[in-house]
């Protein structure tokens, strides 16, 4: 059986999405919004393949749902005007008020887009001003960084219930869902507070299945896995002390986007990973400079291979290899990253390299882990040159890349995709059907994923309703818990104040008591006397 390969359409898929789309053009063209679809996304879809390439990916190389969605997207950015917002008709005191704003790079060059909750109070804004202002930011983002992946960092430092609005969380989600596929690197979860745990259980069920392998919930203790000092905020423990500022946007015409899976024109070229070419300049992404190489053909070592690590299966373990080979005549230390560092086991993962010298790489994923998100995640060589002096032992070369970055003009970088083996893939996919009737092995996540998928997918409806009748059940839950919470505030100050009264009640009958036993005693006294 000859599997596709998953999230990597051909230049004649795209080829074929585009005629699709524009046979629907002619055949159905009474239902074009009136004035035709906007003139700039008609270029994007027929003079670039990056659009469609992310419609393909989204729907796994299903051209009729490629094309539905394709279809439903422009006529949405044609009906809410997408082209058209600007920051002369969006509520700007909402934009000044830093609610939500792009700020620096991840690790991967990746924009980071921050929602402060804390800053949003349910029900104090305009919802449709809010969805107006959220859109400009995507927009600008989008054009400033030509396309590129964009990771979302929701800040619920301080947060707590009345700062979560789920009606503009699901639009929120539901928009990138529905019209800007494959277009979120990450979502990260920045310090949840544990009241709000079944809020982020419900947000996660509303996710599809790739935005979910996508989602990390995040803390002072792994965020530098997703984000370095250099680029975040003091307040997360970085060293960006950058208060935010508004500035206009320089708009001019949009480029087309850059190519995700190399397509461009139909001809095949090589893929940018980690930071894409750098993007117009933005004040607000002024860190986000990346001048990092591309090639894994670099001067100081050779990777084989030179691109993608594929992982074929290798006993009960998924396995990819990579050789890294000196080919200078000084000494070398490497360090092996990745995107998901909880997927996989790299060994070894920092040494050094004599002159000629080589070492193979082994990447195992771990047991538990869904293996259809493979092809997702991203490995980055990195090597410097090692002076004379320095010591090779590995707690030596470990504190030595402790104080290494990325950024570093000495750094040599080797940006790696993954990928899984054909013959793996049918031997998955065998072991996935046969978990769902007979029960799963050490890798029967991927059938059960795939079973609750299929599920999932019949019964779309049913799960909604149930899911917005949960979301209600939660509001209605929390406004008794609130409510409760005051009468006992009340309960507790009205015990207090009569606790008092009894105590000064008490006190005085003590008095009294006292002094009439004081006053009986001296006339015993007098009479005996």
């Amino acid at each position: 059986m000859t599997l596709p390969e998953f999230l990597n359409p051909t230049p004649a898929q795209v080829a074929e999405l585009r005629k699709l789309f524009r046979e629907k053009l002619e055949k159905d063209a009474a239902k074009v919004p009136v004035g035709g679809f906007h003139e700039h996304d008609m270029r994007w879809v027929f003079e670039g393949d990056g659009w469609l390439t992310k419609f393909l990916e989204n729907n796994d190389l299903s051209m009729k749902e490629s094309l539905k969605q394709l279809w439903e997207t422009m006529e949405w950015r044609k009906a809410s005007g997408i082209n058209e917002i600007r920051e002369d008709n969006i509520r700007m005191e909402y934009i000044h008020d830093a609610l939500m704003y792009p700020r620096g790079r991840d690790l991967d060059g990746k924009t980071v887009f921050i929602f402060k909750s804390k800053m949003y109070v349910r029900g104090t804004r305009n919802l449709d001003d809010l969805k107006k202002c959220f859109l400009y930011w995507i927009e600008r983002i989008i054009r400033e960084a030509n396309d590129d992946l964009v990771t979302i960092v929701f800040d619920l430092t301080d947060a707590g219930l009345s700062n979560v609005d789920m009606d503009y969380t699901k639009y929120i989600i539901n928009t990138f869902k529905n019209y800007y596929p494959c277009s979120l690197n990450y979502i990260l979860i920045y310090d949840l507070p544990w009241i709000l745990n079944a809020t982020f259980q419900i947000i996660k069920k509303l996710l599809p299945a790739k935005a979910v392998d996508r989602l990390r919930n995040i803390s002072n203790k792994n965020i530098r896995e997703y984000i370095d000092d250099d680029n975040m905020p003091r307040s997360w423990g970085g060293k960006d002390d950058y208060v935010f500022e508004f500035i206009p946007e320089r708009r001019r015409s949009m480029e087309l986007p850059l190519m995700q899976n190399g397509i461009q024109n139909g001809i095949l070229s090589k893929k940018v990973h980690f930071a894409n070419l750098s993007p117009p300049e933005s004040p607000m992404l002024e860190k986000a400079n990346s001048n990092f190489p591309e090639t894994s053909e670099g001067e100081m070592l050779r990777i084989t291979p030179q691109h993608t690590i594929t992982f074929s299966k290798n006993g009960s373990e998924f396995v990819g290899t990579v050789k890294i080979t000196n080919v200078v005549s000084e000494e070398v230390s490497y360090k092996v990253k990745t995107t998901a560092p909880e997927k996989f086991r790299v060994r070894p993962s920092t040494g050094f390299l004599p002159p000629t010298a080589s070492v193979t790489i082994n990447v195992m994923l771990q047991h538990g882990q869904q293996i259809h998100t493979i092809n997702r995640e991203k490995f980055l060589v990195m090597c410097i040159a090692l002076p004379n002096e320095n010591s090779t032992n590995p707690p030596d070369l470990t504190e030595l890349w402790k104080n290494i970055s990325a950024k570093d003009a000495s750094v040599e970088l080797h940006r790696l995709k993954c990928n899984i083996d054909e013959s793996g893939l049918e031997q998955m996919f065998g072991n996935a059907s046969g978990n769902i009737s007979s029960g799963p092995d050490q890798y029967g996540v991927m059938g059960e994923s795939y079973a609750g998928s299929s599920m999932m997918n019949m019964g779309a409806d049913k799960q909604m309703n149930l899911l917005q009748q949960t979301i209600s059940h939660l509001n209605d839950t929390t406004h008794r818990l609130e409510v409760q919470v005051k009468r006992n505030h009340r309960f507790q100050w009205i015990t207090c104040v009569l606790f008092v009264l009894l105590a000064i009640a008490i006190v005085y009958i003590l008095k009294i008591e006292i002094k009439s036993n004081a006053s009986e005693y001296c006339s015993v006294s007098e009479r005996h006397h």
